[in-house]
């Protein structure tokens, strides 16, 4: 009976199977989206369903043809890229003129990034120049960050502040590693040695250092997702995936927002090519020594990190258990003498190596008066014991509070910001469906497989049950490098197979909204946002900014043990964080009365984007005793009261008190 069960299940087409069975569970979660209203539940299903419909498709009709694929003709392939370069050119000079990243910097992103993917897509072969469009593809990374680097006068985001004014400045006041003592950076360091480094080095300011270091390497990490993706797809597939993965809205944020997880990100796109690499070709102890090289460094580099790398490595150690089994049989490479027959790679070793010293590393890093292991152990098991249930999301309301719906302006903001994702979702669908073919079974394609469904659980699937303590907005940009890779592969069988009219309209749409989305989202645009009454803004002018220094002068950057709680600095979110941060005075969020009345703080701060941007604090019910974030505008005098004085003032910025203070 087994073998007769065995020999059934070696005659189906898995790929066609899962694809029935995605729909079916698309179908089954779509009545979800009426007991939630959380974006992802709304959404994932249609393009789950979508995605599995369109293989369907493809494995139904089965041309095998690019006959009548249409493609450019040469004149048009030939004068496209320098359409791109005087795009990106035009980028530079509107970032210039209006000293932002304007809607019009924003809207010459997407046609630059919808030129790039149509030569990508409808390019002949004999036109086709790789290096050309990679060249474009950096061009268009480089100008997207770097503008918004250099039109922005102070650090982009949040954390940023106390990687860089306080542990690496530290790192170069001292020439030590002690001036980090106490903190969980302790034992990941690399980041901070290389800012205070560079620093000393070029002799340049930390900000100069941080971005003629970490920051230049981001937008060239691309390079890596082409080299991973060429080990398994013809070229233009993998550039296609570099083109995909360059425009993501979240690696763009880390591209801007250059903190420990972008040196994390750049480390572990290295070690995903590495990993591919010995999985692909003959390989040697210097290929596996390089890995566990990289290993080592993302280690000490950034702990998130670290731990997405642990969930790919143990994806690859599923793979190569799974492939022991009779029901998958390993195709033979198509090019001889160039790949081996291809054997999963052992993974154990590398796996238990990494754990033993990540368990050793984070047993010794101090972390909230503990080991950061214990640490984190302990709040996984308080939120499983007190938060943890289905569909337990996030919500802005409380008990005595009840927000309005979203308006129609917020709800198109919320599909923007996620679109670019659910494209690329969609794409993955078809990828992932592919690679479960008996032809296209390998180690190296089941480790993105298995990598990208256990990432995306973490990203997407543990916050439905109210367990958000892996941090999983970092995810997003490590998680979106195996959808990329495995979204070309999907593409390329699609061009191969699907429909002609079919396949043309849904790679139009591909290529006219997802560059557009992913540059306009609220996370790929922290320093000017497109919409920015609903999009945070996470950078600072130059009166902010000389506000911050200048109150620091004023009360002798006061530690925070040393002020009552009447004393701490009202402003809103994030501006607060800056000046807690950098060290220039307590500061917090200010309350607002669900009554809408002023603040009732002693000492508040006053600045033009809490009237013109998107400013979050906390809106308060005192007589049921509850509070929720909210972002919206508020009025100067409610937050600086007529019946206060002003201790300072800008024109921007404006610090008031009680004279009772």
């Amino acid at each position: 009976m087994p073998s007769r069960m065995t020999g059934w299940l070696q005659q189906r087409r898995f790929d066609v199977d899962a694809a029935i069975i995605g729909f079916v569970i698309a179908l089954g979660l779509f009545p979800l989206r009426f007991f939630a209203s959380q974006i992802y539940i709304q959404t994932i299903p249609i393009v789950l369903g979508l995605g599995c419909g369109l293989y369907l498709l493809a494995v139904r009709s089965n041309n095998e043809s690019l006959e009548l694929f249409p493609s450019f003709s040469q004149p048009v392939a030939q004068i496209l890229p320098s359409v791109v370069f005087v795009i990106t050119t035009l980028m530079v000079g509107a970032a210039l003129f209006s000293g932002e990243r304007s809607l019009l910097f924003h809207i010459l992103s997407g046609i630059a990034g919808t030129l790039i993917i149509l030569q990508i897509l409808f390019t002949d072969d004999e036109d086709f120049l790789p290096a050309l469009l990679l060249t474009q593809i950096l061009v268009l990374a480089f100008v997207i960050r770097f503008m918004a680097i250099y039109t922005t006068p102070s650090f982009i985001g949040i954390d940023i502040w106390t990687h860089m004014t306080q542990l690496a400045q530290g790192v170069l006041n001292e020439h030590s590693l002690s001036a980090m003592q106490g903190n969980k950076h302790i034992a990941a360091p690399l980041y901070h040695l290389l800012v205070a480094s560079s620093a000393m080095l070029y002799d340049v300011s930390l900000r100069n250092a941080l971005y003629l270091s970490v920051g230049v390497a981001m937008p060239m990490v691309v390079l890596f997702v082409y080299g991973a993706t060429k080990l398994l797809v013809p070229t233009r597939w993998a550039v296609f995936a570099a083109m995909l993965y360059s425009i993501g809205d979240y690696v763009i944020e880390w591209g801007i927002h250059v903190i420990p997880t972008s040196h994390g990100l750049l480390v572990f796109l290295a070690i995903l090519y590495a990993l591919l690499r010995i999985m692909r070709l003959e390989y040697n102890a210097r290929d596996f020594g390089l890995l566990v090289f990289l290993s080592i460094a993302i280690i000490l580099t950034h702990q998130v990190s670290t731990f997405i790398m642990l969930v790919v490595l143990l994806s690859g150690l599923v793979a190569q258990f799974v492939l022991r089994f009779d029901l998958f049989r390993m195709s033979t490479p198509k090019r001889p003498g160039v790949y081996r027959q291809i054997e999963p790679v052992n993974l154990a070793g590398l796996l238990a190596f990494d754990m033993g010293l990540i368990t050793f590393m984070w047993s010794f890093t101090p972390y909230n008066g503990d080991s950061f292991l214990a640490t984190v152990l302990s709040y996984l098991g308080e939120t499983l014991r007190s938060s943890a249930g289905v569909l337990n999301l996030a919500s802005n309301n409380a008990e005595g509070i009840t927000l309005p719906p979203a308006t129609f302006v917020e709800t198109v903001v919320s599909y923007i910001d996620t679109m670019g994702f659910l494209l690329l979702f969609g794409l993955t669908v078809v990828g992932c469906l592919y690679v479960l073919r008996r032809k296209s079974i390998s180690h190296s394609v089941f480790t993105l497989l298995f990598a990208t469904v256990v990432m995306t659980g973490f990203t997407l699937g543990l916050p439905l049950f109210g367990i958000r303590n892996f941090i999983p907005q970092r995810w997003f940009a490590f998680l979106y490098a195996p959808m990329a890779i495995l979204a070309a592969i999907g593409v390329g069988y699609l061009v191969h197979n699907l429909n002609r009219n079919v396949l043309v309209a849904a790679l139009l749409v591909i290529a006219l909204i997802y560059p557009s989305v992913m540059v306009m989202s609220g996370h790929g645009t922290l320093d000017s946002p497109v919409f920015k009454e609903e999009q945070e803004r996470l950078g600072y002018t130059e009166p902010e900014m000389a506000a911050v220094s200048t109150i620091a002068s004023m009360t002798g950057s006061t530690d925070s043990s040393n002020v009552l709680p009447s004393q701490v600095l009202r402003t809103d979110h994030p501006y607060q964080t800056v000046f807690a941060r950098t060290g220039a005075y307590p500061a917090d969020a200010f309350n607002i009365s669900v009554d809408g009345g002023p603040t009732n703080h002693p000492l508040t701060l006053y600045r033009k984007y809490q009237t013109e941007g998107a400013p979050q604090y906390r809106l308060v019910n005192e007589s049921e005793n509850a509070s929720v974030p909210v972002r919206r505008t508020v009025p100067k005098q409610q937050v600086c009261r007529p019946s206060q004085s002003v201790l300072y003032t800008n024109g921007d910025v404006v610090m008031c008190a009680n004279q009772t203070v």
